[in-house]
């Protein structure tokens, strides 16, 4: 019998505090020995990745319990929205801030887009090796 998907769901919540966490802490670190301050969009980049990955993964979850053929149709349509909402995000970032802003802005943005797609992928690949097989 597979896990309930709300079960399921507060397991993931703590690894990926945790996660965004360490990202935090390696974003912070970085921008230190680079001499570049931590600001409030780093923040909010970490919120909107942090987010958006719990609710991408919530959902991509059930599919995975309900229905696991609908699954890479879910994942796929899940790493379609999480690019383009990022790149929206990135676009405006770069447009409202200045130069000296916006460069490492926009370098902690891609890295921690990578982290988070790299830590969502391996989470979900681990449940989909724990399914039974048919």
């Amino acid at each position: 019998m597979a896990p309930v998907p709300e079960a399921r769901s507060r397991s993931f919540t703590l690894p990926l505090l945790l996660f965004t966490g360490i990202c935090a802490g390696a974003t912070w670190l970085a921008l230190y020995v680079l001499d570049k301050p931590f600001m409030k969009f780093h923040v909010g980049i970490l919120l909107y990745f942090g987010s958006i990955t719990f609710l991408l993964h919530y959902w991509q979850e059930r599919a995975v319990v309900n229905d696991p053929k609908g699954f890479v149709h879910r994942f796929m349509t899940g790493l379609v929205v999480k690019m383009f909402l990022s790149l929206i995000l990135l676009v405006v970032l770069i447009f409202f801030l200045t130069q000296e802003q916006a460069i490492p802005i926009a370098i902690a943005f891609a890295f921690l887009y990578l982290a988070f797609l790299a830590f969502s992928t391996i989470r979900l690949s681990g449940i989909l090796r724990k399914l039974p097989k048919p």
